[in-house]
């Protein structure tokens, strides 16, 4: 039961993430730009922080497995947790990437020069 409140918390910290990167909208810029762009603006920012809600729980489910792993009183599960950090902070550096955009960009910069 401790794990899924876990799970919950860290879910909503990451769609908490979101809402904090968001960028406000004055009533002049609505004005100015009229209705139709700011509520396209408001699909494309609520799809940005659905993602990143999405992203922050995967990463917390990657993570949960090797953290409970370090608190086990079994010394080979602890060094089975130690060995499985690096892979897994791997795959979070690479799913980050994957999820900014950067890693199109890298591959990108590689295939067309």
């Amino acid at each position: 039961m401790k794990y899924i409140a876990l799970l919950v918390i860290l879910g909503l910290f990451g769609i908490s993430l979101g809402n904090a990167h968001a960028v406000g909208i004055t009533s002049q810029q609505v004005l100015a730009t009229g209705t139709q762009n700011s509520t396209i603006y408001q699909i494309v920012q609520r799809a940005f922080e659905i993602v990143v809600g999405i992203s922050s729980l995967l990463i917390a489910l990657l993570w949960v497995p090797i953290a409970i792993g370090y608190f086990s009183k079994d010394l080979d599960r602890k060094a089975d947790a130690k060995e499985r950090t690096k892979d897994a902070l791997i795959g979070t550096i690479i799913f980050v990437m994957a999820v900014s955009g950067i890693l199109y960009g890298v591959i990108h910069y590689i295939i067309v020069g």
